[in-house]
């Protein structure tokens, strides 16, 4: 398994270094394209939420992600206070303001799966290569 850890920072968030070694990383695991966009889309939302959703500064977030022969696993650890994530089956309306970014990564990953952590909340989304 070949793993990558990364500690966010704000400025490596602003500067979106990360996204840049999310694809490396993914790219030289030889993953899809079309999956490669999924993956480096629901990180990029699991973050955002992160940062928009908690009181979680950027400095808090761990990025682990994990490459195997079947799977993508993408782990975002902080330490806000762990809020149980809503299963959403239908996009959100048009109008509604929140929940598309959910929706997406319950859509697109194979597994979405959100848990309280001695020091704040994990979540774990995963993805079988194909």
């Amino acid at each position: 398994m070949n793993s990558l850890q990364l500690n966010l920072t704000p400025q490596v968030i602003e500067q979106q270094q990360f996204c840049i070694e999310l694809e490396q990383f993914i790219l030289n695991n030889q993953v899809s394209d079309k999956q490669r966009f999924k993956v480096i889309t629901c990180t990029l939302e699991g973050v955002n939420n992160i940062l928009q959703h908690t009181s979680c500064d950027a400095a808090s977030i761990t990025l682990l992600m994990h490459c195997n022969t079947d799977s993508v696993i993408v782990d975002l650890l902080d330490n806000a206070l762990y809020t149980e994530l809503p299963a959403l089956i239908d996009c959100p309306d048009q109008n509604e303001e929140h929940g598309r970014g959910l929706w997406i990564m319950y859509s697109w990953m194979d597994q979405v799966w959100n848990q309280p952590t001695v020091l704040g909340s994990h979540l774990r989304m995963s993805l079988l290569r194909n």
